[in-house]
């Protein structure tokens, strides 16, 4: 950014930002749009944010990005030829559109009673304990069976990457390099399964997502091999690490309201209560873009390469955009949230985690009663996936 601009410094990779940003950024008139923070400069203002998923001067992390970070051949290939979040604008839109055929051919709601059983089995490892860490308890085997569930992948082979796909998160630590090591043990993990998946499926086609993709991918040839193989690491990514941590956000959110007997007793709240957890606890709090070329943005100018940070956890809680916006409010208005990004970069897998967090929380709310948080609440801020790590309950078994 331009020397002579001066912003207030914030720094946002902390508990207490993830948890509760404007403690940090300010409630009132002088609340900045902009701020220099950890990852660059941080957009904190609602429209702003959404304004950076649309503007076309601004462009994502790609390879050119992470080579500059240091990253390892094994990343800069994830990176290239697997996250096409990441990828340049043409291969961006060759790969998503042949993902959107096989993502959206089914629907979602053939997936409910599949996701309800794992949630089931679940639960009924803990309920009698009367107390459980609903992270390690719940929703981290949850998040990933379901999504498992829905690409194809047997429930036996779950246990071969679920940890792979959590330490992916480390692609947004700022430097990367202390967590090379890391990242390429779990992305030789994921690729490794991934070309076992593709091998197993073109050989015996399901009726699933993975098998879906490479029919349609098939049909013109959309998608080359390396993309086929890391679009089963890619959609492991998106689908558990997300949705782990929202569906915790969410169960948090309706318990800190005092909400939870009413949602209980009213089922048509899941789904605001689902939107109203994704605005107050996003598990995406930013995103990084980066300049394509120079311009003005809030007040300041920006030149080719700086890097831009949309910030939804201050955005979701923008008092310009949403009135009293600290507070949970079911079915507030407006109900907008920016968690699922915005236009071309709109979430592919958004309706699937719904559907996960809204049977999550009707599941939890029919089991268990007087829910209460039961000790210290351990956040992760890692990047641009962050939440609660630690979650612990008390409750009874309900009726």
């Amino acid at each position: 950014m331009d020397g002579g601009s001066t912003l207030p410094v914030v720094h946002t990779q902390t508990a207490e930002f993830i948890s509760d940003p404007n403690s940090v950024v300010g409630r009132g008139d002088d609340r900045p749009l902009l701020a220099q923070g950890d990852f660059g400069v941080e957009v904190l203002d609602y429209e702003l944010v959404q304004a950076c998923f649309r503007d076309r001067r601004l462009g994502n992390r790609n390879g050119r990005y992470f080579e500059k970070m240091g990253a390892s051949p094994l990343v800069k290939e994830f990176i290239t030829q697997g996250n096409f979040n990441m990828f340049d604008p043409e291969q961006h839109d060759r790969v998503r559109k042949v993902s959107v055929r096989a993502f959206m051919g089914r629907g979602f709601d053939h997936i409910r009673e599949p996701v309800r059983a794992i949630g089931e089995a679940l639960i009924a490892r803990f309920i009698d304990r009367g107390r459980c860490n609903l992270v390690a308890d719940f929703s981290h085997q949850f998040t990933i069976r379901a999504v498992s569930c829905f690409v194809g992948i047997a429930p036996e082979d779950v246990l071969t990457f679920d940890q792979a796909t959590v330490e992916l998160r480390l692609l947004g630590q700022a430097p990367l390099t202390p967590w090379l090591p890391r990242l390429d043990a779990a992305l030789a993990t994921l690729k490794a399964y991934g070309e076992k998946l593709i091998a197993e499926k073109r050989a015996r086609p399901g009726e699933d997502y993975i098998s879906d993709l490479i029919r349609a991918s098939d049909e013109d040839g959309a998608l080359t091999p390396l993309e086929l193989t890391w679009s089963v690491a890619n959609v492991l990514l998106a689908g558990h690490d997300t949705t782990r941590y929202q569906t915790t956000g969410l169960v948090r959110a309706v318990i800190e309201a005092g909400d939870w007997e009413r949602v209980h007793q009213d089922n048509a709240l899941i789904a605001p209560a689902v939107n109203e957890a994704m605005r107050l606890y996003p598990a995406t709090p930013r995103q990084v873009k980066v300049a394509l070329e120079p311009f003005e943005m809030g007040g300041h100018r920006f030149q080719s390469d700086d890097v831009i940070v949309p910030n939804m956890s201050a955005a979701g809680r923008d008092p310009r955009k949403f009135q009293d916006p600290d507070r949970f409010i079911i079915g507030r208005d407006p109900q907008q949230t920016v968690f699922f990004g915005f236009g071309n970069h709109h979430c592919l897998g958004h309706m699937l985690a719904r559907t996960e967090m809204e049977v999550a929380l009707k599941l939890l709310t029919d089991r268990l009663a007087d829910v209460a948080v039961d000790g210290p609440i351990e956040m992760k801020p890692t990047g641009v996936i962050a939440g609660v790590e630690t979650l612990p309950l008390t409750f009874r078994r309900r009726g």
